[in-house]
């Protein structure tokens, strides 16, 4: 059988069941049809400017006129009208927010919880004193549209109250988050995830599993950074997503507690606390998060060798591996403020990781007549230990009132790990016969490394009494890597040392940047211009093999942003900049991880940097419509590989390569709907077309395939502190350098509801109902076909409580930038 007929039609399944899909969307159209003619109680009325024009965004606030706190809130639609339902008897005030204009109170309002009261039309003027240095600050609008980024206002969505930082993520616009929690930003994976500036040094379920803990109340707004200024580091080319907390406003204490218990095939669970204290000067917060996680993975393979495009034999394995996981983190921190203008802070994270997967796979060879010949089964067991700390020391100085500023930070981060392997091999007849024909192939491996991370960085901002604001700023990092493996042959009884696979491997990396960086705002023109500088050396020698290198480059990365405001409805933004992703040290890492005598996964220490070059263009409507036109160019892709081993026959191995080039053109939008008071709908598409050239394993590449995703995140809020919610994710089949991908979808729903006066809140939520989440799909080189079917545990059902105490208008501390963000993040990729 030619390579070209063949289809591994058994291991692929493209059927995608539509009929899920409408019915999931008729449900929702059902419930709209049934609720339309519902009158509500509560009061409604417009917002114009001096002119009489109508004002569309404006933030309308119904607040207790007791105590102020709000009750209920909505935005202005395109005439300016707001309506907002409830049916709480008692005393009221509406508050009217735009930015650049004056906020507006009403008198106090009498409702009786039955009427509909229209009040009258409310008048805002605009802004027009600034006083010395004081600047007047108006409520902002949820979705802000801004020169190189776009911010989510999130304190001021009614939709997110209550729900966590993974969804609220969830429902911005352009970001998806798919069935392994990935975090893409408009159709392109490779996203950097910060918390206050500073990178988040964990990565996949680790970090979906703190998003997941993180309440949306602690969250003041979230920047979605798709192409990043000079500030930023230049690696990275999917974007940055910055989360920025709230600041403490009131002296005190504060602190929660979580619990969870979740079951899918294998169970799962996790608890934790947080406790933040502060007065007028010294700010301190810890926690500690506990979570034990038993997942578990199985594979299907149908691998199937030939020579000169002829088929000569076929490997079909079936694999399945669990991996019980523990997971123990924990930080503290402090800040202190010396004076008034120069405060100094520290801080400590730390986590232990133990997990002992164990593995079987069976696996059948048969010759070019599709007629096994032989089997055999290895059953592999894991002992790991990952362990990681970073500390940051800090201190800002502030020069004056007018935003001149001086901040320097230190870092050291530390990662080690310690891995024993055992693996065992049996050979049997094509019969079925359970007895072994040959001694088993014994196999022991010990594997240990350690990463250090030192970095120094310092930035200075200033503002021009011209309405520049400029920033500058320099950074130094050095990376040691030191990993060694030793494999032992144990099949006579002894211990074989097996140069073969055994390595060791030393890695060290200096990097030197510095930055300059301007912008201004004028009434309809805004604009940034930036330019980076990165020197880069590397050094690494494979001691085993007496094989080393080195490379020492300096690269330039300009960035610039245009934004226009073209009316009160319509905005234009232009990015443009040039990017590179530098391997992770995981990547780079030459051990050997087996799943059998043919299959290995290895890291590749020669990969090179991929450059990008990087333009956006935006459109936003109504302040919350968003659609981006993006195009990417990409040299020396850093991409994940299945390929035939060139030197050993029937060998695959799982690796990263270098590919020439990857062309990208996306068209995404981010559209979020009332459909009514109580029913929030945030829709999101991505269509693109990815096309790869390069040459690997003897084979051109020449191919790209258009691909959508769709994401669409309903929420209902319910009476007596009830609400749910339901989801539906969809990924169309996709091209991924040499892998063929084909169709995966999601359907999760969950309810929640608040008591103990909102302090706690229990959730009971399903992922992946139908269990369609987990990937399929091909690899073809010129004489290697793979077939793979993946099956995860990705139905699981979940309960969990929280519980809030203290202060309630505390929020969490002070979080510092460091100077080690992404070296943190190729470290903590690699565990």
């Amino acid at each position: 059988m030619n390579l070209l007929q063949y289809h591994a039609d058994t291991f692929v399944d493209e059927s995608f069941p539509m009929k899920v899909v409408a019915a999931f969307f008729c449900f929702f159209l059902c419930l709209q049809s049934t609720f339309a003619r519902q009158s509500a109680s509560g009061v409604e009325g417009s917002v114009t400017d001096n002119k009489g024009a109508a004002l569309v965004g404006v933030t309308i606030a119904l607040l207790n006129a007791n105590d102020h706190k709000l009750v209920k809130a909505d935005v202005t639609n395109d005439k300016g009208f707001y309506r907002i339902e409830f049916s709480t008897a008692g005393d009221y005030i509406v508050q009217a927010s735009f930015l650049g204009f004056n906020t507006y109170t009403s008198d106090k309002i009498k409702f009786s919880g039955h009427d509909k009261i229209t009040l009258p039309v409310i008048t805002l003027s605009e802004q027009s004193t600034t006083l010395g240095d004081v600047t007047v600050k108006a409520s902002k609008p949820l979705i802000e549209v801004q020169a190189d980024k776009l911010v989510v206002n999130v304190e001021n969505s009614i939709v997110n109250t209550g729900s966590s930082a993974l969804e609220v993520l969830s429902r911005s616009p352009g970001v998806s988050v798919d069935q392994n929690d990935n975090i893409s930003l408009k159709g392109k994976q490779g996203v950097t995830i910060m918390m206050d500036g500073k990178l988040v040094p964990i990565s996949g379920e680790d970090l979906a599993n703190m998003l997941r803990g993180m309440s949306a109340s602690s969250i003041e707004k979230i920047e979605l950074i798709s192409n990043p200024s000079a500030r930023y580091d230049a690696a990275g080319t999917g974007g940055i997503i910055n989360i920025i907390t709230k600041k403490n406003k009131k002296d005190g204490f504060n602190g929660s507690v979580n619990a969870n218990y979740g079951q899918g095939i294998y169970p799962k669970a996790g608890a934790g606390f947080n406790l933040n204290y502060r007065n007028k000067k010294l700010n301190v917060y810890s926690s500690y998060n506990y979570a034990y996680r038993k997942n578990s993975n199985e594979l299907q393979l149908d691998r199937r060798f030939y020579q000169d495009g002829v088929f000569s034999t076929a490997y079909k394995q079936h694999n399945y591996i669990t991996f019980p996981l523990q997971n123990h983190t924990a930080s503290l921190g402090a800040d202190y403020s010396i004076s008034p203008k120069t405060s100094v802070g520290a801080s400590f994270t730390g986590s232990v990781n133990p997990y002992s997967p164990t593995g079987s796979a069976y696996t059948h060879v048969v010759d070019a007549a599709d007629i096994t010949q032989s089997r055999f089964s290895t059953y592999n067991t894991q002992d790991n230990r990952l362990h990681n700390y970073a500390v940051n020391a800090n201190i800002r100085h502030k020069f004056d009132s007018t935003g001149t500023e001086l901040s320097v930070d230190a870092d050291y981060a530390r990662y080690w790990n310690s891995n024993t392997q055992d693996y065992t091999t049996q050979y049997y007849l094509a019969d079925g016969s359970t007895d072994p024909v040959l001694n088993p192939y014994l196999l022991h491996g010990d594997l240990s490394g350690l990463t250090q991370i030192r970095a120094l960085k310092a930035d200075f901002t200033h503002n021009f009494k011209n309405g520049i604001h400029f920033e500058a700023g320099g950074k130094s990092s050095y990376v040691t890597a030191d990993n060694q493996s030793a494999f032992y042959d144990q099949s006579n009884g002894g211990n074989v040392f097996d140069s073969s696979k055994s390595n060791h491997f030393i890695y060290d990396e200096n990097i030197n940047a510095a930055y300059v960086n301007g912008s201004k705002e004028w009434k309809k023109w805004s604009t940034q211009i930036g330019l980076r500088l990165e020197q880069t050396n590397i050094e690494g020698d494979q001691k085993v093999n007496n094989t080393s290198f080195d490379k020492h480059y300096t690269q330039l990365f300009p960035s610039i942003s245009v934004h226009r405001h073209i009316n009160e409805i319509n905005d234009l933004g232009l990015t443009l900049s040039r990017r590179i992703e530098r391997p992770d040290y995981s990547q780079l890492n030459p051990f050997k991880f087996y799943l059998d005598p043919t299959s290995y996964r290895e890291g590749n220490p020669y990969l090179n940097p991929a450059l990008t070059y990087a333009v956006e263009l935006s459109h936003t409507y109504k302040n919350k419509f968003i659609t981006t036109l993006s195009f990417s160019r990409t040299t020396n892709v850093i991409t994940e590989v299945i390929q035939p081993v060139d030197s050993i026959n029937h060998v695959s191995q799982i690796t990263d390569k270098n590919l020439a080039s990857m062309s990208f053109v996306g068209l995404s939008g981010a559209y979020p709907i009332q459909v009514f008071k109580w029913w929030n709908s945030t829709n999101s598409i991505n269509l693109y077309y990815a096309f790869y050239e390069g040459n690997l394993a003897n084979t051109p590449l020449k191919n790209g395939k258009p691909a959508f995703e769709l994401n669409s995140v309903n929420s209902f809020i319910l009476p007596r502190d009830w609400s749910l919610e339901g989801s539906l994710y969809y990924q169309s089949a996709q091209v991924y350098g040499y892998m063929n991908l084909k169709p995966i979808w999601m359907l999760n729903a969950g309810v929640q509801k608040n008591i103990l006066s909102k302090q706690a809140t229990i959730k009971l939520s399903i992922t992946d109902i139908f269990r369609h989440g987990s990937p399929s799909g091909t690899n073809v080189y010129s004489n290697y076909y793979e077939a793979f079917v993946v099956k995860r545990d990705t139905r699981v059902a979940t309960i969990s409580f929280v519980y809030r105490f203290g202060r309630k208008n505390l929020s969490p501390v002070r979080r510092r930038s460091s100077g080690a963000e992404d070296e943190i993040r190729r470290a903590g990729s690699g565990g």
